[in-house]
């Protein structure tokens, strides 16, 4: 009687206890860890400083402009003394002179022709920024499929606090049916005592089980750079289950194309984009490396200064002259030519790169495929292995009843069964993380 009372009771409180829990969907999750990752945050930031060189890029197409002034003072003494012109002696006093100066100038310079490499430089840096914002869909792509994972984690072992939990009720249910039968001299206390034990057994086996559902959270709350001591609740309205074979069956058809899987993977996948811009960048560093090696710097400059002596007469002497530079490197100690060669090895070996990742591709697509494959077997054989663990379930405890069978075997039946359940939920969630891998894997995984 005080153990109902006290289940009663907490099932009371239970409604307040998660008041002070946040509640997470799938979707909630996602944003969580986009949004706190510090990844996220590095990228954005290079993003930010790789905007700033492309306007840098920009800015050396057009005429740079440069003010300068200057003041300077001259102070000249000399001890006097006695010189001599045509033999005749003259005397010189001590001399003092100061006179100062004041300048003002302005000048410019422009590239007129280098090959066009200044413009293949602002290309670069388009290419560069392209790059990072690549780099970073593909660090949320991959936040995206770990979530899932830890997400799924968390709601496979809700399910199976649950199982376990039915499984407690049923072993205590069955000790107070035994302890009827004591009492009207049907069964032993031996199996009071027996029964007894599978029912600690039982509820240890539970309280393991909350165990690794609060760890499962915890690396839930990790994955989204949460606090870990933050009390969450799971919820899954935002997830659609298949639940009969038939729609499992139309899962697994629908992720059986290996090639056509590969086919999207190729199209989507982001790191597969990140090896064609890899290429793209070290093909635009081979044309100004050529460039650079070829083709001389033409550049237009010009300067404007004016002087004087003192500020308000600064116009009194003025100056302007421009004209053009011509500069054509004949030797650099091979410093253009091993930029040449250099671009031309990355590209080769991203070239390399890219048809290896297309097969490691295509075979990780094949590998999760037949986890599918084999989750979904899995599923299909406890299926029926649980109808017929219910029916001997049923049988020993009827057989029990009649004093035909024995506690161990009614048990053995009950313990049997709820291994089945746990490991059909296990199987199910193996089978809807593998379809969130192939679709991870293919590039198609959404967010």
């Amino acid at each position: 009687m005080y153990k109902k009372f006290l289940v009663f009771a907490l099932l009371l409180l239970l409604p307040d206890m998660s008041k002070a829990q946040e509640v997470y969907d799938l979707t909630r999750a996602i944003t969580t860890a986009i949004q706190n990752n510090p990844g996220v945050t590095t990228i954005q930031n290079n993003i930010s400083l790789q905007e700033l060189n492309l306007k840098t890029a920009y800015g050396n197409l057009i005429p740079s402009l440069n003010f300068s002034g200057s003041w300077s003072q001259n102070n000249t003494s000399s001890v006097g003394g006695t010189v001599y012109q045509n033999g005749i002696p003259i005397f010189i006093g001590d001399q003092s002179r100061t006179s100062t100066n004041v300048g003002l100038g302005l000048s410019s310079q422009v590239t007129l022709f280098n090959g066009l490499s200044n413009y293949e430089s602002v290309t670069l840096e388009k290419q560069n920024l392209a790059s990072q914002r690549i780099s970073l869909d593909k660090i949320k792509y991959d936040i995206v499929i770990n979530v899932y994972q830890k997400f799924f984690d968390v709601l496979k072992r809700q399910k199976i606090v649950e199982a376990n939990a039915e499984n407690l009720k049923i072993s205590a249910d069955q000790l107070e049916k035994i302890k009827e039968y004591v009492n009207v001299g049907k069964k032993t206390l031996a199996d009071v005592y027996k029964q007894d034990v599978l029912v600690a057994q039982n509820e240890l086996t539970l309280e393991q089980s909350k165990n690794d559902l609060d760890k499962s959270k915890v690396d839930l709350l990790y994955s989204m750079t949460e606090d870990v001591n933050k009390m969450i609740v799971i919820e899954v309205k935002d997830i659609q289950f298949a639940s009969t074979l038939e729609e499992l069956h139309k899962i697994v058809a629908r992720n059986s194309d290996v090639d056509g899987l590969t086919k999207s993977a190729v199209e989507q996948r982001y790191d597969y984009k990140i090896a064609l811009q890899d290429i793209t960048v070290n093909e635009t560093k081979l044309s100004i490396a050529k460039k650079n090696l070829w083709y001389p710097t033409l550049s237009l400059f010009g300067n404007y200064n004016v002087s004087g002596t003192i500020l308000k007469d600064v116009n009194d002497n003025r100056v302007l002259n421009f004209g053009l530079n011509l500069n054509y490197p004949l030797f650099q100690g091979f410093k253009s030519y091993a930029s040449e060669q250099v671009a031309q090895i990355n590209i080769k070996q991203k070239k390399e790169d890219l048809v290896k990742l297309e097969l490691d591709l295509k075979t990780y697509i094949k590998k999760a495929v037949y986890d599918l494959q084999t989750a979904y077997k899995q599923i299909e054989i406890l299926e029926r292995n649980i109808k017929s663990a219910e029916q001997d379930k049923i049988l020993s405890e009827e057989n029990f009843r009649i004093g035909y069978g024995t506690l161990l075997d009614v048990q053995v039946a009950t313990t049997n069964l709820n291994s089945l359940f746990i490991s059909r939920i296990n199987a199910l969630y193996n089978f809807f993380l593998a379809e969130k891998q192939i679709q991870y894997l293919s590039g198609i995984l959404k967010y």
